[in-house]
Formats: C-alpha cells, structure tokens, sequence
C-alpha cells in the first residue's frame, strides 16, 4: 500500500485529508499469473493500482497479439468509457502474480460529490495516462528499431532485462528474431 500512498500524495491535486479517503476506498486484490483482468467485451469502471506485479495490455489483431504497453507499477485505467459506457479495445492480462489496489469509481462517485478535490486527484492520474500513451504513441514513430529500443529501454529500464522477449519484441514492432539482434549490439 506504501507506493499507493506514495503516488497518490505526489499528485499535484492532492490533499492529505482526500488522500486518506481515497486509500480507505481501495481494496486489495491478489492477480495470478495468467489471468485476465479485462478483454474487449468484459470491463468494470475500475482504477486499479498495481503495487508490485507485470502487467500487459494487448490488442488481438487477426489471431495475432499485439502488446501495446507492459508494466510493473502504477495506475490501470478502465478501458471501458465510464460516462459513455462505449466497450474497450483491449484485454489486460497479468504475466506474474501481481498485488494489487482496486478503486470502483462508481463508488468514489457519492465521495466527490461531497468533495469535489477528488474528481480534479483522479483527472491528474487520466492526464498522467493519457501521458503516458503519447510516449508509446512516439515510441512506434522512431523509425529504427534500434532507436526504438534504446528508446524504450530509457524509459522502462528493468523491463528489457525481464524474460519476456517476444513481448517486448511486439512493443517495439519489429520480429522477435531481429530483438535478439539488437540486444546483442546494444547490451
């Protein structure tokens, strides 16, 4: 709970009180390695936060899974549209046993009405998110694969060493073949 904690009062928005209430509503949730958090058809107005863990999100394109995003902490957005209830795109999956924090928004609904600090704490975290897709966004437009995982490997610096080749080989869009190459030049 610590680095929950820790990331919620490093929000600019944040108050120490409105953080309190907000750990309160957060329930701890144990995910297992290959379970399946969310696909395109299933999806709950969740935030969840991962403590410690390795999570991925991945499109299915025909058969084939694509990785759009891997990581050991931090928030997981809905993927479905909590005002729109439009269905999301992806499915999240754990790739080991992850520890995690789980916020029904539904229910922080009845708090921030009452505080309305709350909605600009949880807007801060969806800006941090939508941040962090325009860093992946940017990653596929670096049009050297080499450049792209110098790229990536700046900015997830453990997750290049992690067993996970042909993840980070779909992250990077190239064949996992030529990340064996690249590797062996860049390490």
């Amino acid at each position: 709970m610590q680095r929950l904690i820790c990331k919620l009062q490093n929000l600019r928005t944040a108050e120490k009180r409105l953080v309190d209430l907000l750990v309160d509503m957060f329930v701890p949730v144990v995910f297992h390695k290959g379970a399946i958090l969310v696909t395109p058809i299933y999806s709950t107005p969740v935030l969840y936060f991962i403590e410690e863990g390795l999570v991925r999100g991945y499109f299915d394109s025909d058969g084939a899974q694509q990785t759009s995003w891997i990581t050991e902490s931090g928030f997981l957005l809905p993927t479905k549209g909590i005002f729109s209830s439009n269905p999301g795109i992806e499915y999240i999956s754990f790739l080991k046993d992850s520890h995690c924090y789980a916020l029904n928004l539904a229910s922080v609904e009845e708090l921030a009405i009452k505080e309305p600090r709350i909605y600009r704490m949880l807007l801060e975290i969806y800006e941090e998110g939508l941040r962090e897709g325009k860093e992946r966004e940017l990653l596929l437009r670096i049009k050297n694969a080499g450049e792209r995982f110098l790229y990536f490997e700046s900015q997830h610096p453990r997750l290049i060493y992690l067993p996970i080749h042909d993840i980070l080989a779909s992250i990077l869009n190239i064949e996992s073949k030529y990340l064996y190459r690249i590797k062996k030049i860049y390490r």
